[in-house]
């Protein structure tokens, strides 16, 4: 009997590591539809890619020959494709330990298909470069996200940050030239270890954000409060800061004549 039950956890082990394995520490680019389409035979069971995938190809339309990723080890970036309309066959990755980026994908309106990404362990960056990619106006589709580990970086896209609500850990916040004028979609985030910077992104100025409302419940800043050229009149929406690790910095904030916001505020690290 013992005998035979060994037998019976050896096929049961062997059966599981033959449908689920890493793969491809080397990581891996996908620059035709071909090539996504054939991943599945080309790297039979692989379900977990060890190191970075780049998604990058003029002729990419969907990504369904990924749909039997669980998790990434390294970046995703998913960047000028230009045809791509539909994030689905992402729909069974769960975590990403490095950043992910989706950067001018011009036919790409919503997250769709990363409903199940819990974690990403790096920086969520999501750019337009030259408003190539104005579809994209919300993150819908990451609903079930808990933590970004690094910055969620914003470059000019997006109309508002629904699909958030159930982040609950960020390491830091960049936004400029974003169509953003609230953070609603960020109210379980009470501590943030990085910075807060909006308005500068590679030499351009500007933010569009007329209030903080959504970071309601953030007490914490442990870098610093950077505003560069912004509409903000004052700072409603922070009423629950209380300390700013570092130094907070206003520029060309001209329509800002309050204040009002930072009661709670006792503590900066650096000047003001």
């Amino acid at each position: 009997m013992k005998n035979l039950t060994l037998i019976i956890f050896v096929l049961l082990f062997a059966q599981i590591t033959t449908f689920s394995q890493p793969c491809l520490p080397e990581g891996i680019t996908f620059s035709t539809q071909e090539e996504i389409d054939n991943f599945q035979t080309n790297h039979p069971n692989c379900t977990e890619i060890e190191g970075d995938v780049e998604i990058n190809g003029d002729d990419i339309t969907n990504l369904d020959g990924l749909n039997v990723l669980n998790s990434i080890g390294g970046y995703l970036y998913i960047r000028y494709n230009s045809d791509l309309a539909s994030l689905s066959g992402l729909s069974n990755l769960v975590s990403v330990d490095g950043d992910i980026e989706i950067i001018s994908n011009d036919s790409l309106t919503n997250l769709l298909g990363l409903e199940n990404l819990l974690s990403i362990g790096g920086n969520l960056e999501l750019s337009n470069s030259w408003l190539t990619n104005v579809g994209l106006t919300d993150l819908t589709g990451l609903d079930n996200l808990d933590s970004i580990g690094g910055y969620l970086h914003i470059w000019g896209c997006l109309q508002g940050l629904s699909g958030m609500n159930s982040l609950t850990s960020l390491g830091g916040l960049r936004i400029a030239n974003s169509g953003l004028t609230n953070l609603v979609g960020l109210e379980n985030i009470t501590s943030i270890e990085g910075s807060i910077d909006l308005g500068w992104q590679n030499g351009y100025y500007g933010f569009s954000l007329t209030s903080f409302t959504g970071l309601n419940n953030l007490t914490y800043i442990g870098g610093c409060l950077s505003l560069y050229s912004g509409p903000l009149n004052d700072f409603s929406g922070l009423e629950n800061l209380t300390s700013i690790g570092q130094y907070f910095e206003i520029a060309g904030c001209y329509d800002l004549t309050s204040l009002s916001g930072l009661y709670s505020l006792s503590s900066i690290g650096g000047a003001f």
